[in-house]
């Protein structure tokens, strides 16, 4: 059976939650197909695929049914972001397939699929027999490893839409997103709260997340108020993440907050108040002032760099 993977980009590179799909696919699929709107050859070339499909605009799949549907017996895997839960949609409308999200296991077993399913902030995990002979599965960022140890030769296919768009889309305006690591596929988080007081207190918070190459984030309540932007915003009603690691400085742990980030696998709270709910969630916690704990992490993390150096 055919496995084809929906491929996303952030600054015109591949995600590595896409990359994470693509190793599932190559384990569990002898044909790998995958459709992405990079349109840059260098990178796409780089992608470990039998067949690379390369249309306009991802999120407008629908427009290519005809060309996608030649592509029959087929199984889909993607990560499970916003985006791709809408293209997931339209898949399922042209191919008649169920959805099965946040996906952190996936076998074939006797030719019957069978998956694993995390819910409620990660409390339950199901385990999931498909009937149907064929699906769509939504991938939960870093459940998987990403296998670089073999390329295939990949042919090259661009598809035309079957329509052009009904509509023009006009850019207003464009503002830069501070994290130099994509916030969905950091390994590591570090992010703050208002126990932080004020914006200016950030500069710390990045220093830290530059040293351990994390990206940052913060709760709802500041990017609220205007300390940061609201990419960053990680919770139940804001992006949620599965890092390796979750570094939680000045945040109370509110449950609004812990349905975005309980997923994590190892979370670090810093909290100057010993009563914080969040201390309930980590596996370590520091009881202290921020603003005298972070610091003396910042130098022996320097002092780590400049040793090595």
């Amino acid at each position: 059976m055919n496995c084809i993977v929906i491929v996303e980009k952030n600054d015109n590179k591949i995600e590595n939650s896409s990359l994470e799909c693509i190793s599932i696919a190559n384990k569990i699929s002898e044909n790998v197909i995958v459709i992405t709107d990079i349109h840059d050859e260098k990178i796409i070339k780089s992608i470990n695929a039998d067949t690379l499909l390369v249309i306009d605009d991802i999120e407008k799949i629908s427009l290519y049914d005809e060309e996608i549907k030649k592509y029959e017996d087929s199984f889909f895997i993607m990560s499970d972001s916003l985006i791709n839960k809408k293209i997931a949609s339209q898949l399922s409308e042209i191919f008649k397939l169920p959805v099965v999200s946040n996906i952190i296991n996936l076998k074939v077993l006797n030719s019957v699929f069978y998956c694993e399913s995390s819910s409620y902030n990660n409390n339950v995990i199901s385990g999931i027999n498909i009937q149907s002979g064929s699906c769509i599965f939504l991938i939960k960022n870093n459940s998987f490893e990403i296998d670089t140890s073999n390329h295939k030769e990949s042919e090259l296919i661009y598809l035309k839409s079957k329509t052009k768009h009904l509509f023009q889309m006009k850019i207003l305006d464009k503002k830069d997103v501070n994290n130099k690591i994509s916030l969905s596929d950091a390994k590591i988080v570090v992010s703050a709260g208002r126990g932080l007081k004020s914006s200016e207190n950030w500069e710390m918070i990045e220093k830290l997340a530059d040293l351990l190459g994390a990206a940052t984030a913060c709760s709802k309540p500041v990017s609220d108020l205007g300390w940061r932007p609201h990419s960053e915003h990680v919770g139940q009603t804001g992006i949620k993440i599965s890092p390796e690691i979750y570094f939680a400085i000045g945040i109370s742990g509110a449950i609004q907050h812990l349905a975005g980030v309980n997923s994590s696998k190892k979370i670090i709270v810093i909290n100057i108040d010993s009563d914080a709910p969040f201390f309930n969630n980590a596996d370590y916690g520091i009881i202290g002032d921020a603003f005298e704990i972070i610091p003396e992490i910042i130098q022996c993390l320097e002092k780590i760099k400049n040793d090595k150096s």
